[in-house]
């Protein structure tokens, strides 16, 4: 007699017992060897998950403003390029300084020191600093400062100090006037003077 057979002789209460206690073996079996490992892997790789949806919703939101970041982009080239017009390259450098002592001069302002100092390396810029001192009445002194201040290259007029005034030949009132006049020019890689030898020859 089998086993089945004699499963089959007992009674229907028995038989319900046996049922659920195989039943119960086989779940058993079921949750520790293939459920709860495949659960314990999915809690492992839930923050790595987490953090995947995280730059993917990132990258979306980047896709998104692409347009602006394009915009913004293409304003900050526009007012680089407008910035690099105001910075002359070392050959306009002296023609940029005569320009400033023709200002003074035709302010009707004298000239009793102009003296450019050494170049001050920035990033791709650099500063010429220039001594100064001048003499005339304050209302020329004023306009020259003016004058300089709307040049479309950039020069800003700094470290202003007046000596005491004193009367002229003419009866006028005259300063003594130091200051420092500072402009700057664009360094010139070896890459940017490849660039415009380029563009000279087309």
């Amino acid at each position: 007699m089998n086993v089945i057979d004699i499963l089959l002789r007992q009674k229907p209460l028995i038989k319900v017992l046996i049922l659920a206690v195989i039943l119960a073996a086989i779940l058993g079996i079921y949750w520790q060897f293939f459920y709860r490992p495949v659960i314990a892997d999915i809690r492992a790789i839930e923050p790595e998950l987490n953090t995947l949806k995280a730059e993917l919703s990132a990258k979306r939101d980047i896709v998104k403003e692409k347009p602006r970041y394009e915009a913004e982009l293409e304003e900050t080239k526009a007012k680089l390029h407008v910035a690099l017009k105001q910075l002359p390259n070392k050959s306009e450098i002296p023609t940029l300084l005569e320009n400033v002592s023709a200002l003074g001069k035709a302010s009707g302002l004298t000239f009793t020191l102009f003296k450019p100092k050494a170049e001050v390396p920035k990033n791709f810029y650099a500063e010429i600093p220039v001594d100064i001192q001048i003499e005339g009445k304050y209302k020329d002194i004023v306009m020259f400062f003016d004058k300089v201040s709307k040049m479309p290259r950039i020069v800003n007029i700094a470290n202003i100090s007046c000596t005491a005034p004193k009367k002229d030949l003419g009866g006028g009132m005259k300063l003594n006037t130091s200051c420092n006049a500072i402009t700057y020019k664009f360094i010139e890689t070896a890459q940017n003077e490849a660039d415009k030898k380029k563009g000279e020859k087309k």
